[in-house]
């Protein structure tokens, strides 16, 4: 069973940040988000994944549609990975060009599991 629960909320600064749920079965994850991640609303990012995907073993965290994505949204991201590893849940990012810009200068040492669509 299926089932998608979609949020939309105007946040200050950049713009607008859309986020949606689907679990993919009882126990994964796929939480989409779409707009522009910085320090305005990185804490949203972070809030929302913790809300949404509690309980689950697997996550997937699709960021392909973000336009703008600051080092703070990295910041979020290892808070994310932080908390997965200790949770033991399995989980990655599927970034979009402007996530993987900021992956490419602050995560060299991969620590952030990336995937593709």
């Amino acid at each position: 069973m299926t089932s998608t629960i979609s949020v939309q909320r105007q946040v200050l600064g950049r713009g607008k940040l859309a986020f949606s749920t689907e679990w993919l079965n009882p126990t994964a994850v796929r939480i989409s988000v779409r707009g522009e991640i910085d320090a305005t609303n990185e804490a949203e990012l972070r809030d929302y994944v913790f809300r949404r995907a509690a309980n689950c073993q697997i996550l997937i965290l699709n960021l392909h549609e973000v336009s703008f994505f600051s080092t703070a949204g990295f910041s979020a991201l290892l808070t994310i990975d932080e908390r997965c590893t200790r949770a033991a849940v399995n989980w990655m990012v599927v970034p979009s060009a402007a996530v993987s810009r900021v992956l490419d200068i602050c995560d060299r040492e991969f620590a952030i599991p990336c995937g593709a669509i």
